[in-house]
């Protein structure tokens, strides 16, 4: 072998991994980080939805109740603030999900997540094809966020 092939005293400390307080760090899953970053963005765009329909329904009510069936049969007020607070959450739990330690926001998205397909069922009648790809987003990220959910418990 020549000396280009043989790793130097040099070139073999460079090549350990760093260490943290004595204790070397635990790697990622690249499927696992990918999949819990999907979510993170998914769900901010999903609270941006969900902020944007609040915000309809508080100064355009005839835009959500454009049906003549009587689709929503409570108080507008109220449900634009209920989209609008719940938006809110789901975006800044999405934006959680990018952040370095994430763990925390796993539960509470796959949560907020759940009620907000839940939420979604009211505008089922009136916009059908909004509320399927609001539901189907929801279900999708709460997928990405449990596929992976036993391969760490910090992430």
């Amino acid at each position: 072998m020549t000396e280009q092939q043989i790793p130097t005293q040099a070139s073999r400390a460079s090549m350990t991994p760093p260490r943290t307080n004595g204790t070397a760090a635990a790697p990622r899953s690249d499927a696992m980080t990918g999949w819990v970053r999907f979510g993170g963005v998914v769900m901010t765009i999903v609270g941006g939805f969900g902020i944007l329909q609040g915000l309809f329904a508080l100064f355009s009510p005839t835009y959500v109740t454009l049906t003549g069936a009587g689709v929503l049969l409570f108080d507008l007020t109220a449900w634009g603030w209920v989209h609008i607070v719940l938006g809110i959450l789901v975006l800044a739990t999405g934006m959680s999900l990018l952040g370095r330690a994430p763990g925390w926001a796993r539960g509470v998205g796959i949560t907020l997540l759940a009620i907000n397909a839940i939420v979604q069922l009211a505008y089922l009648p009136a916009y059908p094809i909004w509320s399927l790809v609001l539901i189907t987003l929801d279900i999708v990220v709460i997928y990405a966020l449990m596929v992976t959910w036993g391969e760490s418990t910090d992430y």
